[in-house]
């Protein structure tokens, strides 16, 4: 895992680095289905980009197929690791911890849930 976090565009993207020091976002993605792939892209993302409630939401719709598809997780545990970080994390507010802790878990119900309180606490700010 590159330590050193570089601003590069392409293979290195700031909003896919810069909001989890020391982790990036295809290191927990890579191993998943494409719709949880794109959930856990948007959510990692969300406050990076300008547009929070639009990839909150989009993280949302890609969630529920998920859920609609009745898929199950296996986590490798590089990906384990690196959940059990971001569900640790200090500075974050306590609905995307629960929301990471719940992925960590593989209940993509719970995870749901903190999403739309996610959702509804980036709409009222």
């Amino acid at each position: 895992m590159n330590k050193h976090w570089a601003n590069d565009p392409v293979n290195s993207p700031n909003h896919y680095t810069r909001s989890h020091p020391g982790m990036e976002c295809i290191g927990l993605t890579e191993d998943t289905s494409f719709c949880l792939g794109n959930a856990i892209k948007y959510l990692w993302r969300y406050h990076s980009k300008g547009r929070p409630v639009e990839d909150l939401e989009k993280a949302r719709w890609y969630l529920c197929r998920c859920i609609d598809r009745c898929e199950r997780i296996a986590w490798t545990r590089q990906q384990r690791d690196m959940l059990s970080k971001l569900a640790l994390e200090d500075s974050a507010p306590y609905v995307e911890i629960a929301l990471w802790a719940d992925l960590h878990q593989g209940d993509l119900d719970a995870t749901l849930y903190h999403l739309d309180t996610l959702i509804e606490q980036e709409k009222n700010q």
